[in-house]
């Protein structure tokens, strides 16, 4: 391992050295030490933070990643050029411990780089985030949903009421002759998705209450937590406008009394929040919100949470340091992989070819979602209307697949995105990013990369 890090340091300071590297540096450090006194967001101080963060890090990942793919498509492939590698090749080294130096020099300059301007990042951050709110809920924005880490509470899903009520159905389906046995487990399965639907909705003049289960405490009484909700009316308005009330009771009460109702009036399937103060409510890690559907005699709206995530309660589960760090690393793991993808091209390519098939690489990640949606993933398209035609569905039945396993999706690896909104970083998706980096990248890299590398002439023969 000797020979591999004196290679990973000549890397590093190869990587130093180099103009383009600098001056990708400067352009960013001038923008993070400009952006705190520039942006203004929505006129509080919350909005100005959680815009710096946004800005600072996307800032910081773009030009992170445009300087390591021109840095990582250079170490080799200059080498080749300047015939500066026929020097390396003739020392007690192996073609694998060239590559893997070369691939942890780039890197090491990576954590260097990241480290002093994520420093300087979260200085800049406490700089604003210290000083004086607008006013108290602006106070409670910052230090209840950007500066900490969250994760989204569910509502309960009364599974066993809901497979009563499909069982029951199929029962008197059965007994009216309208199935028979065989449709039996087909129609459990319909059933239960109706009553599943219907435990959503909530008619005209109606409410429902929806219970959420191990919730954390709130360390101060004042804590506010955030409530996030995305309704379909049924028929939708004519101004797309949906009125929903909600109120919290006790989950211990027999007979629940809520508190008086905060009516709101929103766009329909639109993701919209509001701030309450949940302290007193939430008993043994649970709570229940009442959601209510107020009458409307011209047009009587049904109101429908239609997914899963479409009604949340956010709450504090770590804080805004470890969350900061948390994103921080995936921004390295991403530039682990591209340094990666970006050393195997300049292997057998020129630097100018290197640079396009890595930036290829890079830009085919970022919009992987709208690459797939251009296909029709996930989409059952008529045949004239198929991009495709008729073969539309075989090609993305093998396309698909092959797409998201040869392209990993940044878009999903994007941890300025949770920070923004406070929300919690796991460590699934962590290992996820790192799993694309470490597996995907290194074997691309160390193996077809050191196959063709081992088998190429550093030098012609001359006869």
């Amino acid at each position: 391992m000797r020979r591999v890090f004196a290679i990973a340091w000549l890397t590093f300071r190869e990587g130093i050295r180099m103009k383009i590297v600098l001056v990708f540096l400067i352009v960013l450090v001038f923008l993070v030490l400009l952006l705190p006194f520039t942006l203004r967001g929505d006129g509080t101080l919350a909005g100005r933070l959680q815009n710096f963060l946004a800005y600072s890090l996307g800032a910081l990942g773009l030009f992170m990643s445009l300087a390591t793919i021109f840095f990582s498509c250079a170490t080799l492939s200059n080498e080749f050029k300047e015939c500066s590698l026929h020097l390396v090749v003739t020392k007690p080294v192996s073609r694998f411990q060239i590559l893997l130096g070369k691939w942890l020099g780039v890197n090491l300059l990576n954590v260097l780089i990241v480290a002093l301007c994520g420093g300087a990042i979260y200085g800049l951050a406490y700089f604003v985030h210290s000083r004086p709110a607008v006013n108290e809920r602006d106070r409670g924005m910052i230090r209840d949903v950007v500066w900490t880490a969250r994760t989204a509470a569910k509502p309960v899903i009364p599974k066993a009421q809901i497979a009563e009520a499909a069982a029951a159905d199929v029962q008197r389906l059965l007994a009216t002759g309208e199935i028979d046995e065989q449709q039996r487990f087909s129609a459990i399965a319909d059933r239960y998705q109706f009553h599943l639907k219907r435990w959503r909705a909530i008619p005209n003049n109606e409410y429902r209450i929806y219970r959420f289960e191990n919730l954390l405490p709130p360390k101060r009484e004042d804590t506010v937590f955030q409530v996030r909700y995305r309704l379909i009316g049924q028929p939708v308005p004519f101004d797309e406008r949906l009125t929903v009330g909600f109120a919290f009771c006790d989950p211990d009460s027999e007979y629940p009394r809520p508190e008086p109702p905060k009516y709101l009036r929103e766009r329909s399937t639109d993701t919209h929040q509001f701030l309450a103060h949940l302290g007193p409510k939430i008993k043994n890690g649970r709570a229940d919100l009442m959601v209510i559907n107020p009458p409307d005699p011209k047009l009587r709206t049904t109101l429908l949470f239609d997914a899963k995530d479409s009604l949340q309660i956010l709450y504090e589960v770590g804080s805004f340091e470890t969350n900061y760090v948390r994103a921080l690393l995936i921004i390295l793991l991403r530039l682990a992989l591209l340094s990666a993808i970006g050393v195997f091209f300049s292997v057998f390519v020129s630097f100018p070819v290197a640079c396009l098939c890595t930036a290829a690489f890079y830009l085919l990640c970022i919009g992987l979602p709208f690459w797939l949606e251009s296909i029709g993933d996930d989409l059952e398209l008529m045949p004239e209307y198929d991009p495709y035609g008729t073969l539309g569905p075989t090609i993305r039945r093998f396309l698909v697949p092959i797409m998201k396993f040869a392209f990993p999706d940044f878009s999903q690896y994007n941890g300025a995105r949770y920070l923004v909104d406070g929300e919690y970083i796991s460590y699934s998706l962590l290992g996820r990013c790192a799993l694309h980096t470490f597996v995907y990248g290194g074997l691309l890299l160390l193996a077809p990369g050191w196959l063709i590398f081992k088998t190429r002439e550093v030098a012609q023969v001359q006869v």
